[in-house]
């Protein structure tokens, strides 16, 4: 017997009310648990050469994704200009950024390669899902052998099989959906697994900030944990995802809340300033004869 579930149409500018309160009820939660004042003076005493490294790393990160994303275009016979590419996905993240959804600019980069190349919608729907499936197998996988390690060391062989299992799916789905490409499901995944691993050397480097080294691997699972719950678009640009996510960690594991609502508010301006370079790209037209996206301005 079929059942028809009944579709729930929210106009957008309602969508957008129901992030900002969302958003508004998770500050109002935080600011309810923590010292404000101790907050601020957590932060004022991060060591900048360390937070700079952090954004380099995590700029790097990003750098990554753009290449891996590339390698799943080929796949299609879709040959962006590795430069062309950059900026397109560096300017998707700016407009993920800012306009409601988490998803807008993935909708604008779909719609740029389609004018471009005539690929179908679907099949380039499927190729940024798989980009960001592929990703989230990854962050996933690592977070495997970092809560073995963390909390549950005598069951390692768990997360061992956990990680060969999530290798079998990984290759599975994309055999599916890609194809027998076995060079290409390797480097996504290395490049998967180098975006995810830069990313917890950026978590890395802000531990050495914040004088919290004794603690990384509680800060850097909090991390992978706040990744996946700032996928779900529940706020603005993922704006409180984070904090919430290391605030009640911080409980569980034992570790000061002020410190990890901090480093978790560090993490998000680091996400957020380096998404918003992408604006230069928003004001930058290339010239036909240069560009290999027609002369298009993303």
């Amino acid at each position: 017997m079929k059942i028809n579930l009944p579709k729930i149409n929210i106009p957008g500018p309602a969508k957008l009310v129901i992030k900002l309160l969302i958003l508004a009820a998770i500050i109002f939660l935080i600011v309810g648990k923590i010292d404000e004042k101790l907050l601020l003076s957590v932060i004022s005493k991060a060591k900048p050469q360390w937070v700079v490294l952090a954004i380099i790393l995590f700029a790097i990160s990003k750098l990554v994704s753009a290449f891996r994303f590339n390698e799943f275009l080929k796949t299609e016979n879709i040959r962006l200009p590795a430069w062309d590419n950059v900026r397109l996905y560096w300017l998707c993240m700016y407009y993920n950024l800012l306009l409601p959804g988490g998803i807008s600019g993935d909708a604008y980069k779909i719609r740029v390669l389609m004018e471009r190349f005539g690929n179908s919608f679907k099949r380039l729907l499927t190729l940024t899902l798989m980009d960001r499936i592929s990703g989230l197998i990854a962050l996933i996988q690592i977070g495997f052998c970092l809560f073995a390690v963390l909390k549950f060391s005598g069951y390692w062989y768990v997360a061992l099989i956990l990680l060969v299992i999530s290798f079998v799916a990984s290759w599975y789905l994309f055999r599916r959906i890609i194809g027998r490409k076995v060079q290409v499901w390797i480097l996504t995944t290395l490049f998967s697994w180098a975006v995810q691993g830069a990313q917890c050397l950026s978590v890395l480097a802000l531990c050495f900030a914040f004088g919290l080294f004794l603690h990384a691997p509680d800060y850097i699972l909090l991390f992978l944990v706040s990744s996946v719950v700032a996928m779900i678009p529940i706020t603005i640009g993922g704006a409180g995802a984070r904090e919430i996510t290391f605030l009640f960690g911080a409980q569980y594991l034992q570790i000061q809340e002020e410190k990890a609502v901090a480093f978790a508010f560090l993490i998000y301006l680091i996400s957020t300033g380096i998404s918003l370079c992408g604006i230069v790209f928003s004001f930058s037209k290339k010239k036909a004869d240069h560009s290999g996206m027609n002369g298009q301005q993303y």
